[in-house]
């Protein structure tokens, strides 16, 4: 195919990709209270300690366009992800295409359960961690922007997921040729210190959120240990 074909072809499967973003963002735009009750109560008692509040006029209103577009673009992703296959399918082999999906498909799987891993323990633990902390010198209370929460909220459900990928990066990087069980049981101790020190940049800066991410992240690169030293 012709250079400016391939163009072509990229800018219609773009253009599938925002239509459904649009379309999903739109449908959250009118379950956006219900959205907003979700997420902004992942433990009804630590929340019980903290007053949600906004400063402009037009916050709610964008705060609505702003976690709408983020659901628009969650549920697009596997619409996303189809157009890029349809985009890329033609230049490998079915078998090939059949594992990318298939690496999509787990991959998806995986990030759903990071994020709500996330969503149930390390932002109740890492909310519950930091309104706890007071000052003997002065009174505080915890009047916290709805803009910032959110941002928290979705930052720490993103991460959750992002490192809960570490298996499907694992079959990648076997696939490349560029690990092996091998390799992987004679640098556990050296992962296991990268790993720590990823989950100290990634959450909040208290020892617990660090710990929640770190436990299961050793579990998954024992997982991938396993099931790398199973394929072909």
């Amino acid at each position: 195919m012709p250079f400016w074909n391939h163009v072509d072809e990229l800018r219609y499967r773009l253009i599938k990709s925002l239509i459904s973003i649009i379309l999903f963002s739109i449908i959250a735009y009118f379950f956006s209270d219900n959205l907003l009750q979700i997420i902004s109560q992942p433990n009804f008692q630590i929340m019980d300690k903290v007053n949600l509040q906004v400063l402009k006029v037009t916050s709610m209103f964008m705060i609505k366009i702003y976690l709408s577009l983020i659901i628009g673009l969650m549920f697009s992703m596997p619409v996303i992800l189809y157009q890029f296959w349809r985009f890329v399918s033609p230049a490998i082999d079915s078998k090939i295409s059949f594992t990318t999906f298939l690496l999509f498909a787990m991959s998806t799987i995986f990030f759903i359960g990071g994020a709500y891993f996330a969503y149930t323990s390390i932002i109740p633990i890492s909310i519950s961690f930091f309104t706890s902390l007071t000052s003997e010198a002065i009174a505080v209370d915890y009047n916290i922007t709805l803009e910032n929460y959110l941002n928290y909220v979705i930052w720490m459900i993103f991460v959750g997921g992002l490192v809960f990928q570490l298996p499907i990066i694992s079959i990648i990087f076997k696939r490349m040729g560029l690990i092996n069980h091998k390799m992987l049981q004679n640098g556990r101790r050296y992962a296991i210190l990268i790993i720590v020190v990823v989950a100290a940049i990634l959450t909040p800066p208290d020892p617990f959120s660090q710990l929640l991410f770190s436990f299961p992240l050793v579990i998954l690169y024992e997982i991938s240990i396993i099931i790398i030293r199973f394929m072909k």
